[in-house]
């Protein structure tokens, strides 16, 4: 995690508070989490954030802590308040761009290390990493996929916007979206078996079987796929699914023990053994 060094926001005029006593404080307990002394960094930071909520490396000292201690959700949820107070703390952004990483959250992975590249200063070692990282991103998406980095999250949003409207059980407007991701990724897996789903709940079982065989063309190992196409296959033309079938986010919901592998096959060239 990258610790906290200080510097003028890059517009005048931003205002924030700030509180010397308090951030020396911080460094004292974030030195102490760096010699291991989590328990005794913890409670420190706690007490700082029932007084100071409002001072942004209070917030992200707080979620340096959870990080340390795997708790990444939380761990995004400070930085994002850090964040918020102070828009322009990469450090912030770098270790909020790590704990998505930790969490296979690609989309928001990119985000905050574009934020950290656009607002760090080039001279430091960690906005070089990101932009190492972005880079390299950039050369394995359009390698693996022919699509550029923007066009990839662009096809990222439309996949969650999609499966937002699965949970809405607005299954026409959750085609039509899976639709939108493989006119940018011709080759998306998710969007295909989703798309099966889809026209299951609708009854409409050709077309669920086509999109199934679809996507198992792209990926045979596809388990969801091979499940739902049995389920499928026992429907009359006409008759619905009863429920929402197994899982629509296969490769984001990868066991811990497979994330580093994963990250491997997509983006191999970052990830730390």
């Amino acid at each position: 995690m990258k610790k906290i060094k200080r510097k003028k926001p890059k517009t005048k005029k931003f205002i924030m508070r700030v509180d010397p006593e308090v951030d020396e404080a911080v460094d004292q307990a974030l030195a102490m989490a760096e010699q291991g002394w989590i328990n005794r960094a913890e409670r420190l930071i706690v007490e700082l954030l029932e007084e100071h909520p409002d001072i942004h490396t209070v917030q992200f000292a707080m979620g340096v802590i959870f990080a340390r201690r795997g708790h990444h959700d939380r761990a995004i949820a400070c930085f994002e308040k850090a964040i918020i107070i102070f828009p322009y703390f990469a450090e912030a952004w770098f270790n909020k761009g790590f704990a998505h990483q930790e969490r296979l959250e690609i989309g928001g992975m990119i985000r905050a290390y574009q934020q950290v590249i656009e607002l760090g200063d080039p001279a430091e070692g960690f906005v070089q990493q990101a932009r190492d990282i972005i880079k390299n991103l950039e050369h394995q998406i359009r390698e693996d996929k022919g699509l550029s980095l923007q066009d990839y999250l662009k096809a990222m949003d439309k996949f969650d916007g999609a499966v937002a409207a699965m949970q809405r059980n607005e299954w026409e407007n959750a085609v039509r979206g899976f639709q939108q991701v493989l006119a940018l990724d011709t080759a998306h897996t998710q969007s295909y078996g989703n798309i099966g789903i889809c026209y299951g709940q609708l009854g409409r079982k050709q077309e669920a079987i086509e999109a199934l065989n679809k996507a198992l063309e792209l990926d045979p190992q596809y388990q969801p796929a091979l499940q739902n196409r049995r389920i499928i296959i026992g429907l009359k033309e006409g008759e619905r699914l009863r429920a929402m079938i197994d899982t629509v986010n296969y490769y984001r919901d990868y066991s811990s023990a497979n994330k580093q592998s994963l990250f491997k096959r997509l983006f191999g060239r970052f990830v730390r053994e």
